[in-house]
C-alpha cells in the first residue's frame, strides 16, 4: 500500500507544479497583447479581423527568443467568427531550426476533406467550456516535425468573452530537463506520470519518455506517490517499488 507522501516527494511535486505554472506566466504577456489589440478594435467601433492578430507576431517571436528550446511554438486559436474577415483563425508561429521562426500554416476550410478542426482538439474545448487552462499529452504532433511534446492552452477572454486561446507547445523533452532535476533527488526509481499512464519524465532509462507504464497507477506498484498541486494537470510523482521493475 502507498505510504503517506514523505517531504521529499511533495517538494517534487511542487516543482513540478512550477514548472507548469512557469509556462503559463511566460504566456501571460503574450495574453495582455492579444486581449488589448482585440479590445483596441472594440474601442474603434469595429470588429476585429486577422490583421489585429497579425500585429502580435513581434510579441509571439520575442516570446520563441526568450523561450529558447522551451517552446517549439506558440500563439493564439481564434473561436469560430471572433475575427471578421475568418471564420477561423490562428496567428501560431514555430521554430525552424536555426532559421527564424515561421508561421503554421493549417487546412482550415471547412469544405475541405482534410479541413483541421481544431475546436474539437481537447486543447480548445477546455479553455472553452471549463474556463480554465489545460496541458494536453504528451503525444508526437506531426505539425512539430514529428516531436514529442505537451500542448499548454488557457482561455482568451475580451470583457468575460470566451474568443480563443493562447497556448505554447513544449517539446517533451526540454520540459523533462526541467523536473528531472527534483526527481534525481528522490532517489530510487521515480517517474512522472499523467492520468493515463503515459511517462513524461523519469529519473531512470527503466521507463522511457511517452512510454505507456499502466501498472504505475497501481497502488501496489508504488513506494510513495504524490499528486502534482496544480489544476491544469492530472499528473503523478511516483516512487516505485523495486519489485514492479521486473
Amino acid at each position: 500500500m502507498t505510504s503517506t507522501p514523505a517531504t521529499g516527494i511533495l517538494q517534487c511535486s511542487a516543482s513540478i507544479r512550477d514548472a507548469v505554472e512557469s509556462v503559463f506566466s511566460a504566456l501571460a504577456v503574450l495574453e495582455a497583447a492579444a486581449r488589448e489589440r482585440l479590445s483596441a478594435a472594440g474601442r474603434e467601433s469595429r470588429h476585429p479581423g486577422t490583421s489585429d492578430l497579425a500585429a502580435l507576431r513581434p510579441t509571439i517571436q520575442t516570446l520563441l527568443r526568450e523561450q529558447g528550446e522551451r517552446f517549439n511554438g506558440t500563439g493564439v486559436v481564434m473561436a469560430p467568427d471572433a475575427l471578421t474577415d475568418a471564420a477561423f483563425h490562428l496567428e501560431w508561429w514555430q521554430r525552424a531550426g536555426d532559421q527564424a521562426a515561421r508561421p503554421l500554416r493549417l487546412n482550415l476550410d471547412p469544405r475541405s476533406e482534410s479541413f483541421y478542426d481544431y475546436t474539437l482538439k481537447p486543447w480548445f474545448v477546455i479553455p472553452r467550456d471549463e474556463g480554465h487552462g489545460t496541458v494536453m499529452g504528451p503525444y508526437v504532433d506531426l505539425h512539430c516535425a514529428g516531436l514529442y511534446i505537451l500542448t499548454f492552452t488557457r482561455p482568451l477572454t475580451v470583457h468575460g468573452e470566451f474568443v480563443g486561446v493562447v497556448g505554447a507547445d513544449v517539446p517533451v523533452a526540454a520540459f523533462e530537463q526541467i523536473v528531472i532535476r527534483s526527481l534525481k533527488h528522490l532517489g530510487g526509481e521515480a517517474v512522472v506520470i499523467t492520468s493515463e499512464g503515459r511517462v513524461l519524465a523519469a529519473n531512470t532509462p527503466t521507463w522511457a519518455v511517452g512510454e505507456i507504464a499502466r501498472e504505475l497507477l497501481g497502488h501496489e506498484a508504488a513506494v510513495e506517490r504524490a499528486a502534482v498541486p496544480a489544476p491544469e494537470v492530472d499528473w503523478s510523482v511516483v516512487r516505485v517499488e523495486s519489485s514492479a521493475l521486473g
